[in-house]
């Protein structure tokens, strides 16, 4: 699960990132990355009822690219806002989909 300190809650620091971040994509997955003052990653995610229409969908995409990001943690570099956002493609995805994207996407910011 990632850490409570880790997450991106507040709308002021998602409007932030929304502003001033760069953006990167990888297939449905897409990000926008911003600095902070803090020394630890922080990031939010963004998951649009246009793509997943019932909360119980978009509250399970929460919660698989949360666990995917957890686990490559300490790939991200400290000190940025991270805002993640998920468009459906035809498949439903899975873990492991979603883990390989998130690797991609990681390595593609470095």
């Amino acid at each position: 699960m990632l850490p409570v300190k880790n997450r991106l809650t507040k709308r002021t620091d998602f409007n932030n990132v929304y502003r001033k971040g760069a953006f990167f994509a990888e297939g449905p997955l897409s990000l926008k990355i911003s600095p902070n003052e803090k020394k630890l990653a922080r990031i939010g995610f963004s998951i649009e009822k246009k793509f997943f229409k019932k909360a119980v969908l978009r509250n399970q995409m929460k919660r698989l690219l949360r666990e995917a990001f957890c686990k490559n943690l300490e790939k991200i570099k400290k000190g940025v806002d991270i805002v993640v956002f998920y468009k459906k493609n035809e498949e439903d995805p899975d873990f492991k989909t979603v883990l390989k994207l998130v690797e991609k996407i990681i390595n593609k910011i470095k």
